[in-house]
Formats: C-alpha cells, structure tokens, sequence
C-alpha cells in the first residue's frame, strides 16, 4: 500500500462528513459564505502555508515543499451548486428549498481538502508549491474561473500548471480516470433574439408584419450554420431552447422572442457561428420586414488539454492506482467548463480529467438530474489522483 493510498483511506471518515455538511447546506454561485467558511476552517487545520479570498466566497490555498522551490502546480475544485430541488432520498439531502448540489461540487471541494491534508503531511516529499483554488460559481456565468484570474490568483505565485477533476456518474467503473490530449469540454454561447413586427388580425396577415413567421425563418437558417459554414471534419451544436410569442390563435402578435445555445471546441468555428448569427439576422430583415434584436452572450471557451501536462498524470496514476485505472476518452465532452478561462486567459497549460463515480441506487442519473447520486467511496480514488499528480509535476 502507498503512503498516498494509507493516508486517503484514512481521512475517509472526515471527508465523507465534510461533504455531507457541504451537501445539506447548498449554496448558489458568489453565495457560497457556509461552504468558503468551512473550507478555510478545515485549511487551517491542516495547516496550509497561507490562506487567501480573493472573493469573497472563493478560497485559495498555499502549500510549500520542503525539498526546495521550484515551480508551482494550481489544483481547482467548484463549489457551488444548482438551483435544482433534489429528489435523492438521501439522509444528508439538501435542506435548502429548490438548492442541490447536483453536478457533484460537494465532493470536488471535498476531496480537494483531502488532498490539502495529505500535502501537508507529505511536505518533505515535494519541492516548490501547490496552490489549492476552491473557486465559487462554476454553474452561473461569467463564471468564477474568470473573475479569479483577472483578481490575479494564476500568480504570486504564477503558477505554471493547473489541473481538476469532475465526478461523472456512471454505471459500475468507480475510480477510473478519463483523460484525453486536445479539446475536454466546448465552448458556450448564448443568443437572445428579439423580433419586432405589426401585429394583427389572422384573418388579415396582409396587413401585418408577422415576427413569428420571421423568427421561424431565422430558426431553420441558423440550422445551415453547421451544415454549411463549418468544415464537416469539426464538431458545432447550435440549439433553440425557447420560443415564445402571442396570447391568442387567431392574433399574429407585434413581437417574438426564441432564444438558443452553441458549443463548439474550436474557437475559429466559435466565432463562425457568432458572425453568421448577425449576418441571417440582417438578411431576415430585409426578406420580412421586421426588426431583429440579437443578443449575444459569450460563456465559457472550450478546455483544452495540454499534451503534456496529461502524460504526467498518467505516469502519475498509473503509478499510484494501476495502469488499469486509465480510461482513454475517444471523444472529449458535451458540456462546458469555466475551468478553460485558467487557460484562454492566464496562458497557464492545464489539464481536465473525468473521475468515473458510479451511482447510488438502480438507475444512473445525470449530473444536474435532482436525482443524481454517485458513490462517496470514489473521493479516495480523486484524493490520490490529486496528490500524486501534483507531486509528479512539481518533481519531474
């Protein structure tokens, strides 16, 4: 047994209590004051080297090797949660009305004060510093991730390599690590379109200006942004959540709204979409008459994983849980993380992996799902994914 292994295995009681205390007591993006709270609680304990809020509900965390100084690894956890009502049935569930944490924060926060308790016993171990990042509001945008780095937390230290990892339910391979070379997450953005027209009545359509043919126009020519301004070879989703216009049938309304979503892992496609937006926008005006209104928000960039940065924590893992514990992913992910902003932003070469935690119960739920629920016993697997990586890197 490894001393990472022995040491995981034994904080597994206080971890699993921590996060059952983080887990009944939810808090939304830049609210997290009880969960930054304990977090600085259980840093102090653990005696970390310096403790910092560069927010007020972010935490972030210095601990220095005594084998000398050296470069500095950023290790990331998100700590928010959703404003989803849970339907778990557990006996630690959410005591908050319509709050949960049901993209498994709880337990990234959780096993990232695991991994701090390990590093400050395994100080004699390591040279140079790990910088602990306990980061508020992954799930609400801008993101946590980008206002940390424009507060500076990428330096003093600069750090020259940040790593995370994400719980992801699933059916039965409890502790493995997905992991890929390139593109992890997409990008998001979000598009509000308002059309205006001249309402009136159905029976006299001549005499309008009807925005909801228009706006439908528009919805079917955004579907030709991917299948036909974006190379086959490159991945792009551009999505309607929502339409909405009208009271009554036999009423064409003076206004309607629709709203979408796109992803994309490539930036010059990102931005292919963006410009094309704008531009059948400009064209429906002129075709129906109406007037288009688009708003354009832009989230969370794709994450990108630095070829080398994953080939030290594979050597890392394999090392410590067994080449066995590596899962190749063929593809990278559907979501989006804001942990890419470390990258985009600072220039800091990162690293995202997926850490495969089963599922409480007979069915697999989702994350965001009120009934996801993975299984506790995965945080040791996550702590020691953790500590030995930042121990490869900082001595390698």
């Amino acid at each position: 047994m490894s001393v990472i292994k022995e040491r995981a295995e034994a904080c597994y009681d206080e971890i699993v209590g921590i996060r059952r205390q983080i887990h009944r007591h939810p808090e939304i993006g830049r609210n997290e004051f009880v969960t930054s709270a304990l977090i600085r609680e259980k840093l102090a304990e653990y005696g970390v080297d310096k403790i910092e809020s560069p927010v007020p509900t972010a935490v972030v965390a210095l601990i220095h090797g005594k084998k000398g100084p050296g470069r500095c690894v950023a290790l990331r956890a998100d700590i928010d949660a959703l404003p989803v009502q849970e339907e778990t049935g557990l006996p630690f569930a959410s005591e908050v009305p319509n709050m949960m944490h049901a993209c498994g924060h709880d337990m990234h926060a959780s096993m990232l004060l695991g991994t701090a308790r390990l590093l400050c016993s395994l100080r004699d171990e390591f040279c140079g510093t790990v910088k602990l990042i306990f980061q508020h509001s992954e799930d609400t945008l801008p993101g946590g991730a980008k206002e940390l780095v424009e507060k500076g937390v990428m330096e003093n230290p600069h750090v020259d390599a940040a790593y995370a990892i994400h719980v992801l339910p699933d059916e039965g391979r409890v502790g493995k690590i997905g992991m890929r070379k390139g593109p992890v997450t997409t990008s998001v953005d979000l598009y509000d379109i308002t059309v205006d027209g001249v309402g009136g009545h159905g029976s006299e359509p001549h005499k309008t200006t009807d925005p909801i043919l228009a706006a439908c126009q528009m919805v079917v020519a955004m579907q030709q942004i991917v299948a036909r301004r974006v190379d086959p070879i490159e991945t792009a989703v551009m999505s309607i959540g929502s339409i909405n216009a009208g009271v009554a049938p036999n009423v064409i309304p003076s206004q309607c709204k629709f709203g979408g979503v796109s992803r994309a892992y490539n930036e010059d496609v990102r931005e292919t979409i963006r410009q094309q937006m704008f531009a059948i926008a400009k064209g429906m005006e002129s075709i129906s008459g109406c007037t288009f209104d688009v708003y354009h928000y832009y989230g969370y960039p794709a994450a990108i994983n630095d070829g080398e940065l994953v080939d030290i924590a594979r050597a890392a893992i394999t090392e410590e849980l067994g080449e066995d514990a590596i899962v190749e992913l063929e593809k990278p992910m559907g979501f989006s993380e804001d942990f890419a902003y470390f990258r985009q932003m600072a220039g800091v070469p990162s690293a995202y992996f997926m850490l495969y935690a089963g599922h409480e119960g007979d069915q697999v739920y989702a994350l965001h799902n009120p009934k996801c629920c993975v299984k506790e016993e995965v945080m040791p697997y996550g702590i020691r994914t953790l500590v030995s990586i930042a121990i490869k890197y900082l001595n390698g």
